[in-house]
């Protein structure tokens, strides 16, 4: 009796061991830097006809002998990697491979896998050439590995001439998978990243920042000083295409770097404003931090540059989408990038979900100390998701033992060494967060205190609470002009003028406070309301429900031949009536799971405004259809909202519509049309019939302030709810809704306007 192993060993321990083809791909690039390459080249082509695609890895490593590609590659378990340090025989890097990948890798990608080798005698010489071919298919037609003979795996050797180059190059033919379009473009991204950019490996161009910060040089590999480096080039179909990555860089408008290598239980941050920054902020300012590391011993330690976006998107639509594709903070070992660190769907950091979250505190900077800088008021609401990132954190395997690879090679294992690097990451992101707040903040500051103009009043637009905001900065900049006077002993004749000056600054603040009370006690109300929302909801789908059961037995009896033809007449309208009642029942159940449940709320995405209108449509129909009212929706397809939750939109656009449905009159019509403007996306929602009179609308952005005084049997008399509410989630996306005059033809306008 003896122990056999089935050929279906690749195929069971390659699901296991190697997560997907991309990680597949870059597992055969870390043998070549094992191999010690200082050159590789991917190339790929017809990747979208499996049967026919082929895939070519070559390097110029000291390649292979027959014994160490039997011992090595061909041995199962080989315990090859194990002698010695488990340095390369060059430029003894550390390995980067994993023990027994690479065969599976191949088998992972491809059906066939040929391979030609051309080893170095160790003083740059070359010998003879190794000749394999490994079919897997003819592997796998025998039951076990001792019944596979040289149809499945060949190996020779050729002669070649002493200036012959050494090197490996590994082509995989039949390719396994026949990738959608979605599927190849994901794959093509992952392995276009399998190497950081330059922009955040090497020093920042003075384009870009001024001075060096803390990272003149990323230790991105550990190497001796005589190693050359290692460079990858991707080729064919895999080829990168153009590099925006320097545009991007002088986009940006933060720094963040982080040294938690070069002084060993010390950890450094520096967060720091760009050349653009400072042409919009002059008095923006960098500012360092130190702190010990946490676990000085096992680390990790580490170096990471991250690039931070404040503002939107703009550039050509190209250099757009490749912005957005390359956002995120990744990760790399040895400059190989570890997935899925810094993928779109990937929240490795917590980011997105404190975006989400809209938090108004930074916990663990809170938890730090004031060595961190002075928390503000208010500041986690400055938090920017990951898609305002572009970053790497560079690890080294010498510097990153407490971290453990997943056995698929996507990801490490959740263990305090991995959350010690998220902690020590987050942080450095969070500071850049409380930097950028305090330079807002300093901003605002100096805003309030400019000198007002005579009488002036709060801008026309803004909310209750940044009213009253610019009412008190008045009030304190006159104050503090006074006291100045005062005690100079100067009383110029503009005193009185100033004290009543600042008298009415004060009045219109106490006015504008008392609003803002009377609307946080709207707000409680409304929340109290919203609690009530779900068991709403269920009761909702039981009506309907009961609707349904009942639209279909009258949809039965109406055709049953045994009732008479007068009672099925009957039946007949009962049904009709029965069936409006279920479709306004499905309607409003749609309407109220959109808004109030989880995945309505979970998370912001930029919203089509055509498709957030028909929503707010859709709710308010039956009214506009009773009394002959055209709802007409022109807005551009392509117009999108800021990143935003579909609810929010949905009830700005129901509002909106439900106030033009009591105004239009009958017969009348409601237009929804948009344009952009520059960097602005500027809607209008227009109705015919009763007009808004210019000179007192703000007063319909009031609380509890009704434009109508009729009962609407659906839609209500109004409470004076609906113009606040929608300014108030407007007014959290820097978004402004005012009341304008409308187009010959309409009676009112309203104008939102976005940051496009």
């Amino acid at each position: 009796m003896k122990f056999t192993v089935d050929t279906h060993l690749f195929r069971e321990l390659g699901e296991l061991l190697v997560g997907r083809d991309s990680t597949a791909l870059v597992e055969l690039v870390k043998n070549a830097y094992d191999a010690d390459a200082t050159n590789v080249v991917v190339y790929g082509e017809g990747l979208d006809d499996p049967r026919n695609a082929w895939v070519r890895i070559a390097d110029d490593g000291v390649g292979m002998s027959p014994t160490e590609f039997e011992q090595g590659f061909l041995r199962i378990a080989s315990r090859l990697r194990e002698r010695g340090s488990r340095l390369s025989k060059l430029y003894s890097r550390r390995f980067t491979g994993a023990k027994g990948i690479g065969r599976l890798a191949a088998h992972k990608i491809a059906r066939l896998m040929e391979l030609r080798s051309v080893p170095s005698d160790g003083n740059g010489r070359a010998r003879e050439a190794l000749e394999a071919r490994i079919d897997w298919d003819a592997i796998e037609r025998h039951e076990t590995l001792e019944e596979v003979d040289t149809e499945a795996i060949s190996v020779a050797t050729t002669p070649v001439s002493s200036s012959s180059k050494p090197g490996t190059t590994i082509t995989l033919r039949r390719l396994r998978k026949r990738w959608t379009s979605a599927e190849r473009g994901r794959f093509l991204a992952e392995v276009q990243t399998f190497e950081p950019p330059a922009v955040l490996a090497a020093p920042l161009k003075r384009a870009v920042i001024e001075g060096p910060l803390l990272l003149a040089n990323t230790v991105v590999r550990e190497a001796r000083r005589d190693d050359p480096g290692f460079g990858l080039k991707l080729q064919g179909e895999f080829a990168a295409g153009e590099d925006y990555w320097q545009a991007l860089a002088e986009s940006a408008e933060w720094v963040i770097e982080i040294d938690a290598l070069s002084k060993r239980g010390l950890l450094r941050y520096c967060v720091a404003p760009t050349r653009k920054a400072l042409r919009e902020d002059p008095n923006a300012r960098r500012r360092n931090f130190e702190f010990e590391h946490p676990d000085p011993k096992d680390g990790p330690f580490f170096q990471a540059r991250i690039l931070v976006r404040v503002g939107a998107l703009s550039g050509p639509s190209a250099e757009r989408t490749w912005a957005g594709r390359s956002s995120g903070v990744r990760v790399y070992v040895e400059g190989f990038r570890v997935l899925p660190y810094g993928e779109p769907n990937n929240d490795w950091l917590g980011l997105d979900s404190a975006y989400t979250r809209r938090a108004r505190t930074l916990p663990f900077l809170e938890q730090l100390g004031t060595s961190f800088g002075e928390a503000l008021p208010d500041e986690g609401l400055s938090v920017l998701p990951n898609s305002n990132h572009y970053g790497a954190v560079f690890l080294t395997q010498g510097n990153c033992a407490s971290l453990r690879m997943l056995v698929n090679r996507e990801g490490f294992i959740p263990d305090a060494g991995y959350d010690t690097l998220v902690r020590l990451v987050r942080t450095g992101l969070d500071l850049a967060t409380r930097v950028r707040a305090a330079a807002k903040s300093a901003r605002d500051t100096a805003a309030e205190h400019e000198a007002p103009t005579p009488g002036s009043a709060p801008q026309k637009g803004v909310g209750t609470k940044e009213a009253f905001n610019q009412e008190i900065g008045r009030a304190r900049k006159l104050t503090a002009r006074l006291k100045r006077l005062t005690a100079q002993g100067k009383l110029p004749p503009e005193t009185y003028r100033l004290l009543s000056r600042t008298v009415r600054h004060f009045r219109r603040a106490t006015r504008l406070s008392e609003r803002l009370i009377s609307e946080g006690a709207m707000v409680r109300v409304l929340a109290s309301v919203g609690t009530q929302m779900s068991a709403f909801i269920h009761e909702i789908a039981g009506l309907l429900g009961m609707a349904q059961t009942v639209d279909a037995a009258l949809s039965s009896l109406a055709k049953d031949t045994r009732v008479s033809r007068e009672a099925r007449q009957e039946i007949r309208e009962v049904h009709k009536t029965v069936g409006d009642l279920r479709r306004r029942l499905e309607r409003q159940a749609s309407y109220l799971i959109d808004v109030v449940t989880p995945d309505a709320r979970r998370r912001r995405v930029r919203q089509s405004l055509a498709d957030r209108f028909e929503a707010g449509k859709r709710l308010i129909i039956d009214a506009a259809a009773r009394r002959s009212i055209d709802i007409r929706n022109e807005i551009p397809t392509e117009l999108k909202s800021p990143p935003m939750f579909p609810a929010e939109l949905t009830v700005v656009f129901a509002n909106l519509l439900t106030n033009a449905v009591k105004a239009a009159g009958e017969g009348g019509v409601i237009l929804g049309s948009g344009e952009r403007q520059g960097e602005k996306v500027r809607l209008l929602v227009e109705n015919t019939g009763t007009g808004v009179d210019l000179r007192e609308a703000e007063r319909w952005f009031r609380p509890f302030e009704s434009t109508t005084v009729e009962l609407d049997p659906v839609l209500g008399q109004g409470m004076g709810l609906g113009l606040p509410i929608t300014r108030a989630i407007l007014e959290d996306y820097g978004a402004t809704i005012r009341f304008v005059r409308p187009r010959p033809g309409c009676a009112t306008a309203v104008e939102i306007t976005f940051d496009a």
